[in-house]
């Protein structure tokens, strides 16, 4: 099988889980890991037997970044996976999964998917804190949710990540 990692990353969160995988799918069959728009990254998917397609959350949606890869995905089996600062239940991330899925292009197959929580920088906090000094109904949750995010993913979400990469046998 050789296969490609094609991923969209603001923070650095969903890199972690792109460079993970690589890892645990090993280097031989590995034919491309990265962003949309770096070199050969087009000729990559067209090549692969699986693409594993990465993204962080974007308003609940797929990065707008992966958009060019999208078209050469026609026929490809596809492995899903990303990071959102939100969430944090299986029922969120799933129809968070369910929108990547949607952006795929008709003949795509998903063999596999995995969400998990990311951090986010420190400066969503703060804006949370001086949000909820006008509203702390609406944003004290908010300010709990970013404390839990802090430190993911982490080792569980990486070794849930390869439990998600083994029920999808690729690993």
């Amino acid at each position: 099988m050789n296969y490609a990692i094609v991923y969209s990353s603001q923070t650095g969160n969903t890199r972690r889980l792109a460079e993970h995988a690589r890892e645990v799918l090993g280097e031989k069959g590995c034919d491309f890991v990265g962003a949309p728009s770096d070199e050969g990254c087009l000729e990559a998917l067209r090549a692969a037997d699986v693409v594993l397609l990465g993204s962080w959350t974007d308003k609940g949606a797929i990065s707008a970044e992966l958009a060019p890869a999208l078209p050469a995905l026609v026929g490809k089996r596809v492995f899903l996976f990303g990071t959102c600062g939100f969430g944090g239940s299986d029922a969120y991330f799933s129809g968070v999964l369910d929108r990547f899925a949607s952006a795929l292009p008709e003949g795509a197959e998903v063999v596999g998917r995995f969400m998990c929580q990311g951090q986010m920088p420190p400066s969503v906090r703060e804006r949370y804190v001086r949000m909820a000094e006008k509203d702390p109904g609406r944003f004290a949750p908010m300010i709990e949710n970013f404390d839990r995010a802090v430190g993911h993913p982490d080792e569980g979400d990486l070794a849930a990540l390869t439990t998600a990469l083994e029920a999808a046998g690729l690993a």
